[in-house]
C-alpha cells in the first residue's frame, strides 16, 4: 500500500513540478512551465487518463484513483476507490467530457475523507 502511494505522489509531483504532458501512450516535455493550478492539473489529469481512471473504478483500485484521490484532497483512498467502484454507472454513463466526471465526484462524494 505504501508502494502505491509513493508512486501515486511521483506521478502527481511530476505532473505538477516537470511541466509534463503525460498520455497513456506518450510523454512530451515542454520547455516553459506554466502557472499550474489545482483545477487546471486535476481537469488535466482527468482529460488524459479518464480511460485509465474508468478502468480502475471499474476494480475497485489502482495507481489513478490513488493519484486522482491526492488531487482532490481525499485522505481516504480505499474508501475512494471503493466509492468510485461502487458509484460507477452514476458516475461514467452518459459522461460527454472528462470535466464533467470531476462534477459528479465533487456533487456526490462530499462524505469521502
Amino acid at each position: 500500500m505504501k508502494k502505491r502511494q509513493l508512486l501515486s505522489t511521483l506521478f502527481v509531483s511530476t505532473l505538477l513540478l516537470g511541466g509534463c504532458a503525460t498520455t497513456d501512450g506518450l510523454s512530451t516535455t515542454s520547455g516553459v512551465v506554466d502557472a499550474i493550478t489545482p483545477d487546471i492539473t486535476l481537469n488535466n489529469f482527468v482529460d488524459v487518463r479518464l480511460a485509465s481512471i474508468q478502468q480502475d473504478a471499474a476494480r475497485g483500485e489502482g495507481e489513478n484513483l490513488d493519484a486522482l484521490a491526492d488531487l482532490l484532497g481525499k485522505t481516504d483512498k480505499p474508501a475512494f476507490s471503493h466509492w468510485m467502484q461502487t458509484n460507477y454507472n452514476e458516475l461514467f454513463t452518459g459522461l460527454k467530457k472528462p470535466a464533467e466526471l470531476i462534477s459528479r465526484i465533487e456533487e456526490s462524494a462530499t462524505d469521502i475523507m
